[in-house]
């Protein structure tokens, strides 16, 4: 009886030997007459697959690696053409996708230089039983932020239900670091799913504080070049935030506010009629070697009044490293890039 399982086992074993055989030569193959077509994407990825399929076959890595490089080379003149047309976050995905076919792509490397990399972070707090029972019985609620961008654009993030911190990332192309300054709360409000008994679904945000469309009327000063020699943890300044001052007053945006920021130091200047400016950032950390920045808004107060109709909102003032947010934002390990800084600046009334 073994002497008949032993053919039988002996043409499993060179069935799958061939299957596999076979099948790495064929992704190969596929890959070698996809590239005479000059269809260099669609090679790549047929010799990246021949190459988990067999990791040690040096053929088949040097086609994938010159098949990267002219990939490279696609996707950087599609990210001059996103450029032009000023779609900015699909030009930076573009360059990033070049750089990793291509490390020595020159061009690539160049234009990266002129990207600044944004981490946008706060924290809002507020309570929840105050809202009315009508908001409350909605299909679904999200907490949101929407922030002001020097370039005209808004930016949307979620605020997080269990801690009420926010982070929004983004990309911006030659910009100066001065306009960093210039990003702004736009409106912070609820998400709200509605669904009627019909089955038909109704969005709407609810705005609880709203700055509307805010741009400074004017900035003066300048940036002097006083950075540190080696970029410091961010943690480390937090520490100096701490005030036994008192506290700001809650207050209500009017329709119209209007401001002018005045570079001093290492002191931004907010200058409003209001006396007031929670619409602007707390903190600006700049990271000018590695090209990235961190906008603290800081810690948001919002307070509805006794009509349970209007409300309003305050900077927190940290007492005690308790009050600051970043120490659990910081925990966060996939955003530790930007906790770092060779230069801060403090917005100031």
């Amino acid at each position: 009886m073994s002497f008949c399982r032993l053919p039988i086992l002996n043409k499993l074993i060179l069935f799958f030997v061939t299957s596999f055989i076979f099948g790495c030569s064929f992704h190969y193959d596929q890959g070698l007459q996809l590239e005479q077509e000059e269809r260099w994407a669609e090679a790549a990825i047929e010799y990246r697959i021949a190459l988990v399929e067999n990791p040690e076959d040096t053929e088949i890595r040097e086609a994938l690696k010159r098949m990267n490089i002219h990939v490279a080379q696609e996707n950087f003149e599609m990210y001059q053409q996103y450029l032009k047309q000023r779609e900015y976050h699909k030009a930076y995905r573009r360059l990033e996708a070049a750089l990793s076919q291509n490390p020595e792509l020159v061009e690539a490397y160049s234009e990266m230089r002129h990207w600044w990399h944004l981490l946008i972070t706060g924290k809002v707090d507020l309570e929840f039983n105050r809202f009315s029972s009508n908001l409350r019985l909605a299909e679904e609620m999200i907490l949101q932020v929407r922030i002001n961008t020097p370039n005209r654009k808004l930016l949307t993030g979620n605020i997080s239900s269990e801690t009420g911190i926010f982070f929004l990332e983004d990309v911006v192309y030659r910009t100066q670091p001065k306009q960093l300054a210039e990003y702004t709360i736009n409106s912070i409000g609820l998400k709200i799913k509605h669904k009627s008994s019909l089955g038909y679904v109704r969005n709407e945000f609810k705005k609880f504080i709203n700055f509307r469309e805010l741009f400074p009327l004017q900035v003066r000063g300048s940036i002097k070049n006083i950075n540190l020699k080696t970029p410091q943890n961010i943690l480390d300044h937090r520490t100096s935030l701490l005030n036994e001052g008192e506290n700001s007053t809650a207050w209500h945006p009017p329709r119209l506010v209007s401001y002018e920021l005045q570079f001093d130091g290492d002191d931004i200047r907010v200058k409003s009629d209001m006396n007031h400016s929670e619409f602007a950032p707390s903190i600006l950390y700049l990271n000018n070697s590695g090209r990235r920045a961190n906008i603290d808004f800081g810690v948001y107060q919002l307070q509805m009044n006794g009509s349970g109709r209007k409300w309003s909102i305050k900077r927190k003032t940290y007492r005690t490293s308790k009050d600051d947010y970043f120490y659990v934002l910081s925990s966060n390990i996939s955003l530790n890039r930007y906790f770092y800084y060779d230069r801060v600046f403090r917005f100031i009334q």
